[in-house]
């Protein structure tokens, strides 16, 4: 059985802001407005303190520079590189969301260690 290291790995990921009175709403209007997205690899973060979630991904400067430019709406997306194939995120700006950038975080993932046979 094969052992495991945990990876952190440097990614650009791109950022929404929005209005939704649940996150299955959010989850819905992505869906409609960019079908190709894979939503297991979207974080809809809907919090009065989303500092926790947001520095799972970010460096404290950027979950600041996140909160502050998010003032006003009462969710922020995140789309994660694995949610869609090529290097653009399929998602622009729409009537409910509006793009905060792409901003370099970190995405950690488990890998597994392969044994060399002797």
């Amino acid at each position: 059985m094969p052992s495991f290291t945990r990876h952190t790995l440097p990614v650009e990921i791109a950022v929404f802001a929005g209005d939704f009175a649940s996150q299955p709403l959010a989850f819905a209007h992505l869906m409609d407005a960019a079908p190709a997205l894979d939503l297991t690899h979207v974080e809809v973060i809907q919090s009065r303190d989303p500092v926790t979630r947001l520095s799972q991904y970010f460096p404290a400067p950027v979950v600041g520079a996140l909160i502050a430019a998010s003032t006003g709406h009462n969710t922020l997306i995140l789309i994660l590189p694995a949610a869609f194939d090529g290097l653009a995120c399929p998602l622009g700006e729409t009537e409910l969301v509006w793009p905060l950038g792409e901003q370099r975080g970190v995405i950690t993932r488990m890998i597994a260690n392969h044994e060399v046979p002797e």
